[in-house]
């Protein structure tokens, strides 16, 4: 491993900053069908992302020069398809380590949204290709909301920044971004070189899982019940305990009822 893998500048020289653009996603996948490869964790940040997407096909609203969207690009061919959802926590638990690291207290709410107290702050999307065997590569996306003050429509009730929950402001936020993007690379380097193990990283996936233990709303085929989130299995599997019974949904068969 080169000693300027966990380097600020090293991920400095690779972010690429633009005042507006559609989707950075969208964006970084296009750069990949030139002939030159990317460098791994390459990233685009959009001061002004103007047709962001979440999971679900979700648009991603955001305030221009208030938050922190971007994305980056990593081969996880260490990955088998199998274990795609490892890649999902490696993220996730990133974000959170990143926030800790601001002294803000977050949660994940299965299978990636980040939450402080009951409200969404970020949102994740994770473009994979691979193989028959393997991710070959993944474009990530990453929308924080960081400063943005104000939230309309549906998102007044869902959605809020670490501004409007902390009184935090950040106010470099191309900083910010690279310190975000160092305790990804963290997490997923520790993963590569074998130093967490896949039971580390569940049980620490687990214990930041928003809800859990506690009774909620859920919708599943059209029809609203109420059960107790109790684990996240290795392969995404989401276990709830209706009535007396354990049962085990996938992402995109159960929804999260906010209330």
């Amino acid at each position: 491993m080169q000693n300027n893998t966990f380097s600020g500048e090293s991920l400095r020289q690779t972010l690429i900053v633009l005042d507006e653009i559609g989707s950075t996603n969208d964006y970084l996948k296009s750069q990949l069908s030139n002939f030159k490869p990317l460098a791994e964790w390459t990233a685009i940040m959009a001061k002004n992302q103007t047709q962001g997407r979440g999971q679900r096909e979700n648009s991603w609203s955001s305030e221009p020069n208030s938050n922190i969207t971007f994305s980056f690009l990593l081969y996880p061919t260490f990955l088998n398809l199998q274990k795609h959802f490892i890649l999902n926590m490696l993220i996730s638990l990133g974000i959170i380590d990143w926030l800790k690291s601001l002294s803000v207290e977050a949660s994940i709410k299965w299978p990636n949204d980040i939450m402080i107290g009951d409200k969404k702050v970020t949102g994740i999307l994770i473009e994979n290709s691979s193989n028959s065997r393997e991710i070959k590569q993944s474009v990530i996306g990453i929308g924080v909301n960081v400063n943005q003050k104000q939230f309309f429509g549906e998102l007044m009730n869902t959605a809020s920044s670490i501004f409007n929950e902390t009184g935090l402001f950040i106010p470099d936020l191309k900083t910010a971004c690279i310190n975000l993007l160092l305790q990804i690379q963290q997490r997923v380097e520790e993963y590569r070189a074998n130093k967490i193990t896949d039971s580390d990283l569940l049980e620490a996936y687990n214990h930041q899982l928003f809800r859990r233990g506690i009774p909620a709303k859920y919708a599943f085929d059209n029809q609203i019940f109420e059960a107790t989130l109790l684990r996240v299995e290795e392969n995404g599997g989401l276990i709830l305990k209706v009535d007396d019974e354990e049962r085990r949904y996938y992402f995109k068969e159960v929804v999260f009822i906010m209330q």
